[in-house]
């Protein structure tokens, strides 16, 4: 409305010179000093000086009480301080000054509308309607406000005459759809948008309106009917196609379904929760080719959208564990980077950033773990498993002390998680071997043992490796392995990885016969695993003094591609080689 206001202002504006005398009071002559203060009142007023823009305004007034501008362009200025009982009032002074003036009664009509007068605003929308019988804008005017005065038979009255203007008029048939709805008479309700869909079978707004209509009573073959004619004739109707998609999968029709959340994509125009909700359905039932397409898609349509990024993210992470080798490590890479520019948008989505983390853990990118790891640390100040995941990648990369240091402050954030703490004890036992002090590093490591924590098994068995690699306490290393029970069922099966620590350290204690059992409990289908199993077997039988069992042992573990150099040698000489 204030925007209305300006423009009218600004027509005035540009014709007061000329208009001032037709506009001055029949008694008094326009004197220079009124047009001074008019003027005035304009600049200030373009100006934003409001205030004193009203004291001019009203100078003119004193000396001419009858000046319609002066009337009106008071109203204006005093509708922009937010004073409408005021601007109304001289709204309805120019109008008594100049009753023909088409621009005062506009304005005062949609005052009128603005104040809630919707009966009074109805009737002079009316009026000027018949004076402006072109412009619909008029006639919807006194539609609208008749109907929120309650008054329906005066808005079809006046709908009527608008048809009579105009023909069958779009605007004018939803109008008297709507009211006859709101007076609970469905049939002519049905009737109005019917007549216009055969004048215009294409027409959207009224097939919508149709959809709109049968919905809200039920009717769902007659919905479905128009539903269909709609997204033929506006492909991108994105929510029309998720009515049919949900309609068809409700009813069984799985490829139905699959077709119309497709096309919803396609249209680009539906939400982000819709569209990943459709995009679900498609990566569900497995139409890769579709999905390939709507990758493209939705980083098309929502480039700067983190929840997408997300979605984008999480497909292809799935993705990377049902392939082989190579395909893995392009869509954990393209998993990586959706996560990392769904990041770039929302920095404070710390699921995101743990994601990250694990993915690089799992992954064993030791430099890119760190540097996210810090990164979080930055972010998420008080999240310890920042702090954890630093330690590991810091441990791995042979900065101990480094690692040290992130455990501290990571220890200093746990409240009540025993899994997350005895994890990072570990780390502090990892450093403490890392920098050549394997006696407080067993410490830290039974002191996370000790926790009791689902990890305590997986910590025993990093403990005993270190403790086997640095050949530090071998017959304490082999009753805690011992004692770890339970380990060789933590992932759902038994590790492979257990029992031959145990026979490396049986053998380095040189008890041989109990080395060669436990390999022999080794029942591994990975072929690199078959292959330490046989080098073990044949070390064992060396010692033993079974040569020939050595070499066959040896042998085999060769012809399953064993290459290292040690092998080699103990094939060739015949011999055990440290």
């Amino acid at each position: 409305m204030l925007y209305r206001f300006f423009l009218v202002f600004i027509v005035c504006l540009c014709g007061c010179k000329e208009s001032l005398p037709i506009a001055k009071s029949p008694i008094h002559q326009t004197s220079n000093e009124f047009i001074q203060s008019f003027h005035e009142g304009v600049r200030l007023k373009l100006k934003g000086n409001y205030y004193e823009a009203i004291d001019r305004f009203k100078a003119c007034l004193e000396k001419q009480p009858l000046d319609d501008a002066s009337h009106f362009a008071l109203a204006q200025t005093y509708l922009l301080v937010g004073n409408l009982k005021l601007a109304e009032v001289h709204t309805l002074s120019a109008l008594e000054a100049d009753k023909n003036n088409l621009f005062y009664q506009v304005e005062l009509a949609y005052m009128l509308r603005e104040n809630d007068s919707f009966e009074e605003a109805a009737e002079l929308f009316e009026l000027i309607s018949k004076s402006r019988i072109r412009n619909t804008e008029y006639y919807l005017a006194a539609i609208d406000c008749y109907k929120r005065a309650g008054d329906y038979s005066k808005a079809i009255k006046v709908i009527e005459n608008l048809e009579k203007v105009r023909g069958n008029h779009l605007e004018a048939a939803i109008r008297k759809h709507r009211i006859y709805m709101e007076m609970g008479r469905l049939k002519e309700a049905e009737k109005v948008l019917l007549v216009f869909h055969k004048a215009h079978p294409k027409n959207t707004m009224v097939l919508a309106s149709l959809v709109d209509f049968y919905v809200q009573n039920n009717d769902q073959s007659k919905a479905l009917q128009m539903l269909k004619a709609l997204v033929a004739e506006d492909p991108q109707n994105g929510m029309g196609f998720l009515m049919l998609a949900e309609y068809e999968y409700e009813q069984g029709n799985r490829k139905k379904a699959g077709d119309y959340f497709y096309k919803a994509i396609l249209s680009e125009n539906i939400t982000v929760k819709e569209t990943v909700s459709a995009f679900d359905f498609l990566v569900h039932h497995k139409e890769d080719e579709r999905v390939e397409v709507c990758l493209e898609v939705l980083q098309r349509t929502f480039p700067n959208n983190d929840t997408i990024m997300i979605v984008l993210g999480d497909y292809y992470y799935k993705k990377a564990s049902q392939n082989d080798k190579a395909s893995k490590q392009k869509a954990l890479q393209e998993s990586i980077i959706n996560y990392g520019e769904a990041l770039k948008i929302n920095p404070n989505r710390f699921d995101l950033w743990q994601k990250l983390m694990y993915m690089h853990y799992d992954a064993k990118h030791w430099e890119r773990l760190r540097s996210v790891a810090e990164a979080t640390t930055r972010t998420f100040p008080l999240k310890p498993e920042s702090y954890y995941f630093g330690s590991a990648a810091c441990n791995q990369l042979e900065k101990y002390k480094r690692a040290s240091e992130l455990v501290d402050i990571g220890l200093s954030f746990i409240i009540d998680d025993p899994v997350l703490e005895s994890d990072l004890l570990g780390q502090r036992g990892e450093a403490f071997f890392g920098m050549g002090m394997p006696e407080q590093a067993m410490v830290y490591y039974l002191e996370a043992i000790d926790l009791k924590a689902p990890t305590a098994a997986y910590l025993s068995f990093n403990l005993c490796m270190n403790m086997y690699q640095r050949r530090f306490k071998l017959e304490e290393a082999l009753l805690l392995l011992e004692a770890s029970e339970g380990f060789e069922q933590l992932h759902g099966v038994e590790d492979d990885s257990f029992y031959l620590l145990k026979a490396d350290l049986l053998f380095d204690l040189e008890r041989y016969d109990e080395a060669f059992y436990i390999l022999n409990k080794i029942d591994a289908e990975e072929t690199n695993m078959i292959i330490e199993v046989l080098i073990r077997k044949g070390d064992v039988c060396a010692k033993l003094m079974q040569h020939e069992k050595a070499l066959h042992y040896w042998r085999q573990a060769r012809q399953l591609g064993g290459e290292a150099r040690k092998l080699i040698e103990k094939i060739e000489t015949g011999r055990y080689v440290e």
